[in-house]
């Protein structure tokens, strides 16, 4: 008798082709601030995963706030659509992060009553204001002309950057003094100020960048020679990792 009841829940299940929402488990989402990947309340049946790890920066281009998710409809360069997350606060126009997602197609919303042709089910949504990899390519106007360029050339023990980044693990840990252009700033983020600086040489092929954190306002363009300790595989959440990053970075004269 029990399994003639299961084949006739499966016949009339594969016989309907409407996208379908599960009933919500509260139970075993109440307890967690994100949305997990696999939430009941957030799977259309017949649907694949496609988690990947790979992060994006959007714009929000239009909210929905439901009762425990919010939906943004956002742009990632050219490309438009929505992603939804635990409910969060969220504003049209403002930048922010998330990391991989799970994608559904037609998927129904019964609080909308409408049905998403795409969507990207994410475990967390950043602010991009309140991350340190956050519009990093925007100088901060009240750093500007706070420091006077130097010769890195003629500052004691400076190591370039190509040297410093082709054995990082050699100087994990170590303070050690680098110099150059700063090309990215970001002030004030997590009670730090972010900038990157490159000093003209290449590892690969590829300009050598290194990220700093210090408490000097430095502004953009500024050649200057800094003096920090190095740290290799910093993790800041999110998927923003460091393969190596100078930090407590003073100005070396």
């Amino acid at each position: 008798m029990r399994q003639l009841f299961v084949i006739m829940i499966f016949f009339i299940w594969a016989c309907d082709s409407k996208p379908k929402v599960v009933v919500e488990d509260t139970a075993a989402t109440q307890n967690t601030g994100a949305m997990p990947s696999g939430n009941p309340a957030m799977t259309v049946a017949g649907q694949d995963n496609a988690n990947d790890a790979t992060v994006h920066q959007v714009q929000a281009l239009e909210i929905l706030q439901a009762e425990r998710y919010t939906y943004m409809r956002v742009v990632e360069n050219k490309d438009t659509f929505w992603i939804a997350a635990s409910k969060m606060d969220a504003a049209k126009g403002r930048k922010y992060f998330y990391r991989g997602g799970l994608m559904k197609t037609n998927f129904e919303s019964i609080e909308f009553n409408r049905t998403f042709d795409k969507i990207y089910l994410v475990s967390q949504i950043i602010d991009a204001s309140a991350h340190p990899g956050g519009n990093m390519q925007e100088a901060s106007a009240g750093a500007t002309g706070a420091v006077a360029d130097v010769d890195i050339k003629k500052v004691a023990g400076i190591i370039s950057l190509s040297k410093l980044l082709e054995k990082p693990d050699q100087h994990a840990g170590k303070t050690v003094v680098v110099g150059g252009k700063v090309v990215k700033v970001n002030n004030g983020i997590m009670g730090k100020n972010w900038i990157h600086i490159q000093d003209g040489t290449s590892l690969k092929g590829k300009k050598c960048d290194l990220a700093i954190t210090t408490q000097e306002n430095i502004p953009m363009g500024a050649t200057v020679a800094f003096e920090g300790k190095i740290f290799i595989n910093k993790d800041f959440g999110a998927g923003y990792r460091y393969d190596i990053i100078m930090e407590e970075a003073a100005i070396k004269k």
